[in-house]
């Protein structure tokens, strides 16, 4: 198929409910629990915010209030600076809450090959008396060590040899959807099993910094390993030994999520290539390309889509240039119903792990050298959806199969 940009195609007019179907009384607790961890993620934001503003009415707080400011944002600078091993906590990311998030949907791996660990064999049991009542209360057993080459030749292997360190990957997640809940599932928490499919392998999801502007939510995302999508701290966690997550299409991609396709904006996306081989590592071993392709993250929400030529994609469009974030007008259903509010469908996604593609390091690479290793990226791509597509692709639009289609628009 040519990698030309495709003409779009017209975005069907949504379609709401003319009637409200409730949630009956008898649901199983499991599935309520479900859709309570669920409810917990997506109010987390908007709770911590308002936790914040709640203590700064109470002059009591205040002390506590300025000793955290000053921390958070003079002292602790972990979502840039590659350190973010220090602030992730492995039981944290373990808890059942984020279990019963992807059983919500629910979210699966799919591992075509295993994939060479960063760290191998590094395993600890908890330490500390809150590690430990944690451990005990939600029967976490252990927790993988997720620290750098300079931590690993500390501790050597027992007769004062350096750790052997292996591959790091730069996973590259398909689609956006409306916000990466498959991602956030998937790789920012071990709800899916993540730490099993690829032991030895700790991955950094990457948002935007204006995240970790956020009073107390900046908190929740660092202690699950989530660090900013900058350039810098791109380049600090991979000279650190951290593979990391990249949702490649970003805010632009999610205008273009919808139940049923899957449009990329991958074309002109070439800075992941490049950073992947000019950045080294200190351990110098080869930095990896990795595609996931994620079925099903188009689907769980609708969204009013205008074509490119509408006043409201104009909007979004220049909301995104001037914020660096864009506002779909999203909807699916409600705590309590079945036909609408801002709650995901429960629809299920499966992330496709693709084959490694190892980069050569290249300190100044051309245009030339990035594009052969772009095209290698793009074809796995294309590869992984023809392969899986009868497998995992399930049509919300009745179009069939057959008739739908992975586009590069941009």
């Amino acid at each position: 198929m040519s990698e030309k940009t495709e003409i779009e195609a017209p975005p069907q007019k949504p379609t709401f409910p003319r009637s409200v179907h409730f949630a009956p009384l008898h649901i199983p607790l499991e599935r309520r629990l479900q859709t309570l961890a669920v409810l917990f993620h997506t109010v987390a934001l908007p709770y911590c915010i308002g936790l914040f503003f709640l203590m700064l009415a109470f002059p009591p707080f205040w002390p506590l209030l300025v000793m955290y400011v000053i921390y958070a944002y003079g002292i602790d600078h972990s979502s840039s600076n590659g350190e973010i091993t220090r602030r992730r906590s492995p039981l944290f990311r373990r808890l059942p809450l984020f279990r019963l998030y992807c059983d919500y949907f629910p979210i699966h791996i799919h591992r075509e090959v295993p994939l060479a660990p960063t760290f191998p064999g590094r395993l600890r049991e908890p330490s500390g008396i809150v590690e430990r009542w944690i451990a005990k209360m939600f029967g976490v057993q252990d927790a993988v060590i997720e620290g750098n080459e300079s931590e690993v030749k500390a501790k050597g292997n027992g007769n004062g040899t350096t750790k052997e360190i292996g591959p790091t990957y730069i996973f590259g997640y398909h689609p956006h959807g409306i916000v990466s809940l498959g991602a956030f599932g998937a790789i920012g928490t071990e709800g899916a099993g993540w730490e099993k499919l690829f032991p030895g392998i700790p991955v950094s999801l990457l948002t935007l910094e204006t995240n970790f502007s956020l009073p107390f939510y900046r908190e929740y995302l660092l202690s699950l390993g989530i660090a900013s999508v900058s350039r810098r701290s791109c380049t600090n966690l991979l000279k650190h030994d951290q593979s990391i997550c990249i949702v490649i299409g970003g805010a632009q991609e999610s205008l273009l999520a919808e139940p049923g396709t899957l449009d990329l904006i991958l074309l002109k996306r070439r800075g992941f290539v490049k950073l992947a081989m000019s950045t080294a590592r200190v351990s110098d071993q080869p930095i990896c390309l990795v595609p996931i392709l994620s079925f099903g993250e188009n689907d769980v929400y609708d969204q009013v889509r205008g074509d490119r030529s509408s006043k409201l994609y104009k909007i979004q469009t220049f909301i995104k240039k001037a914020a660096g974030f864009t506002l779909p007008l999203m909807y699916a259903r409600g705590i309590f119903n079945y036909d609408f509010g801002l709650m995901p469908y429960r629809r299920q996604m499966t992330l496709v792990v693709g084959k490694p593609i190892s980069v050569p390091y290249v300190a100044q690479p051309t245009e030339a050298e990035i594009e052969v290793y772009h095209k290698q990226y793009m074809d796995e791509l294309r590869r992984l959806w023809d392969t899986y597509k009868d497998d995992y692709f399930v049509d919300h639009k009745g179009k069939g199969v057959k008739n739908s289609e992975m586009r590069f628009v941009e």
